[in-house]
C-alpha cells in the first residue's frame, strides 16, 4: 500500500511538473512574461488583419495585436492597440511608421513598425503612432485592365488605318503600271517614225533639242515627284492621326456640352425663381428663411431650459449627481475655482506654460506651435486616463484687462480642446473648457499661472 502511494505522488509531481513546463513554455512563447508597453495606430482600412496577429518592430517579433476598435462612422479610422516588448522601446520614435505587411505572397497578415530616426524623441506609452494605408492590389489590376483596353482599341484603329492604307497602295500601283504600258507603245511607235515625233527624230538638230527638252523634262520629272512623296507622306501623316475626324468630333462635343449648359442654366434660373418666389402669403424666400431660424433659436432656448429643468427634477437627479457633473461644456468659473463641483472626485492634473504652447499667426492670434503639440502629447502621457472620463481643460492669461484675461484665456483652453478631440478621438461629451483668467482653483498649489493645465477626473462619465 505505500509503494502505491509512493508511485501515486511520483506521478502527480511529474505531471505537475510537466504541466508547469508547458505553461511557461508557451508563455514563454507569446512573450507573457515580458514587460509590454500599448501604443495605437490608425488605418482607413485594415484589409484582412486580425485580431492577435504579430506585431514586428524592423522585422523582430516584438508583441501582439490586441484590439481593434471600429469606427463609428466613415470619416473615422480603425484604432489598432498594439503590445509591445518594453526592450524594444528604445527603436520606436515619434516619426515611426507602422505598416501593413503579409507573410510571402498568401501569408498571414502582420503589423510592421518602421524604427524612427535618432533626432526624434522616444514615442511615449499610450501614443498614436502614424499609420500607412495597405497596397490595394485590386486597384492596382484595375488599372492594368483599363490600360490594357485602351491599347487593344488603339490597336484595332491602327490595323483598319493599314488596311486602308494597302488599298490605296495597291490602286495606285495598278495605275502606274497601265501609264508604264501607254509609255511603252508610244515609244516603239517614235522609234518606227510613227507621227511627228518619229519625224522630228530624223532631224539631228531637233533630235538634239529634243534631247534637251526631254533632260529638262526629266528633272521637271523629278522634282515633282520628290514634292508628290511630300504631299502624300502629309496626307499619310494626316490620316495616321485621324486630325479631321478627331477635329469633326470636337465640334460635335462642344455643340453638345453647350446645348447641355444652356439646358442646365434653364434649369436653374427656373428652380431659382421657383425657390425665391412669394409663396401664397406673398413672402420671398429670404423672408421664410430669417423666420425659420428664428423659431428654430427659440425652439432651441426652450429645449435647453427644458433639459436644465429635467436635470434637477426628482427622477433624474439621483443619476446627475451620480455622475459627478452637470455639463461639461458650461463649467461655472467660481464654483470651480473653488472646488464645489469636482471635490468628492480624484484628479490628474499637467501644467503647461504658455510659452511652450502658443505661437503668434500673420494675423497676430495665438495658435498652436509645433513645440505646443509635443508639450500636449507629453501632458497627455503623464495623465492616467484620457478615454471614458472627464478631461478639463484650464485656460489661464495673466496680461491684460480682466475682460482681455477672460477671452484669451478661453480661446487658449478652445484651441488645447480642439486639438485633443481631432488628435486622441475623445468624446465632446468627455471634455470641458473653463476660463479662470489668471487665478487656478483652491487646491491647485499656485497663487497665478499663465497657459493652460490639463485635469483628468477620476470618475468614469459612464
Amino acid at each position: 500500500m505505500k509503494t502505491h502511494n509512493v508511485v501515486v505522488g511520483i506521478f502527480v509531481t511529474a505531471a505537475i511538473v510537466l504541466f508547469g513546463a508547458c505553461l511557461f513554455l508557451i508563455g514563454d512563447q507569446h512573450k507573457a512574461f515580458n514587460r509590454h508597453l500599448v501604443f495605437y495606430a490608425n488605418f482607413k482600412s485594415v484589409d484582412g488583419l486580425p485580431k492577435g496577429a504579430k506585431v514586428r518592430v524592423d522585422g523582430m517579433d516584438a508583441g501582439e495585436l490586441v484590439n481593434i476598435q471600429i469606427p463609428t462612422s466613415p470619416a473615422q479610422k480603425f484604432r489598432l492597440k498594439m503590445n509591445i516588448e518594453d526592450r524594444l522601446h528604445g527603436l520606436i520614435r515619434e516619426d515611426s511608421l507602422v505598416t501593413v505587411e503579409t507573410e510571402g505572397l498568401v501569408g498571414d497578415k502582420f503589423l510592421l513598425i518602421h524604427s524612427g530616426t535618432d533626432r526624434s524623441p522616444e514615442a511615449p506609452p499610450e501614443s498614436t503612432l502614424a499609420g500607412k494605408e495597405p497596397f490595394d492590389l485590386t486597384k492596382m489590376l484595375e488599372q492594368a485592365q483599363g490600360l490594357m483596353n485602351q491599347a487593344g482599341t488603339t490597336i484595332t484603329a491602327l490595323q483598319g488605318t493599314m488596311k486602308d492604307v494597302s488599298g490605296r497602295l495597291d490602286t495606285t500601283l495598278d495605275t502606274a503600271t497601265g501609264t508604264l504600258r501607254n509609255v511603252n507603245g508610244v515609244v516603239l511607235d517614235v522609234r518606227n517614225g510613227k507621227g511627228a515625233a518619229g519625224l522630228l527624230l530624223e532631224d539631228k538638230a531637233t533630235a538634239t533639242d529634243v534631247r534637251q527638252s526631254i533632260a529638262n523634262v526629266r528633272q521637271t520629272t523629278e522634282k515633282l515627284n520628290t514634292t508628290t512623296t511630300r504631299v502624300d507622306n502629309l496626307l499619310a501623316d494626316v490620316q495616321t492621326r485621324q486630325l479631321v475626324p478627331k477635329m469633326d468630333d470636337t465640334l460635335t462635343s462642344a455643340k453638345a456640352a453647350t446645348q447641355n449648359l444652356n439646358q442646365t442654366t434653364e434649369q436653374i434660373n427656373t428652380t431659382l425663381k421657383s425657390a425665391f418666389a412669394q409663396d401664397q402669403y406673398g413672402e420671398d424666400a429670404g423672408t421664410n428663411l430669417q423666420q425659420s431660424l428664428t423659431n428654430l433659436n427659440q425652439a432651441s432656448g426652450n429645449l435647453t431650459d427644458d433639459t436644465e429643468a429635467l436635470k434637477h427634477e426628482f427622477f433624474f437627479k439621483g443619476f446627475y449627481k451620480h455622475r459627478g457633473y452637470y455639463n461639461l461644456e458650461d463649467l461655472p468659473a467660481e464654483q470651480y475655482r473653488s472646488g464645489q463641483l469636482f471635490k468628492s472626485l480624484p484628479e490628474s492634473r499637467e501644467w503647461i506654460d504658455a510659452s511652450g504652447l502658443f505661437t503668434t499667426n500673420q494675423s497676430g492670434e495665438e495658435v498652436l506651435s509645433a513645440n505646443g503639440r509635443q508639450n500636449i502629447d507629453q501632458a497627455v502621457g503623464q495623465l492616467k486616463e484620457i478615454y471614458d472620463k472627464p478631461l478639463i481643460i484650464e485656460g489661464y492669461a495673466s496680461s491684460g484687462s480682466p475682460s482681455e484675461e477672460l477671452v484669451q484665456s478661453r480661446r487658449r483652453a478652445t484651441l488645447v480642446q480642439t486639438y485633443l478631440q481631432l488628435h486622441y478621438h475623445l468624446q465632446p461629451k468627455n471634455t470641458g473648457i473653463v476660463a479662470l483668467r489668471s487665478t487656478p482653483p483652491q487646491n491647485a498649489g499656485k497663487p497665478t499661472f499663465d497657459g493652460v493645465s490639463l485635469v483628468s477626473v477620476g470618475r468614469s462619465s459612464k
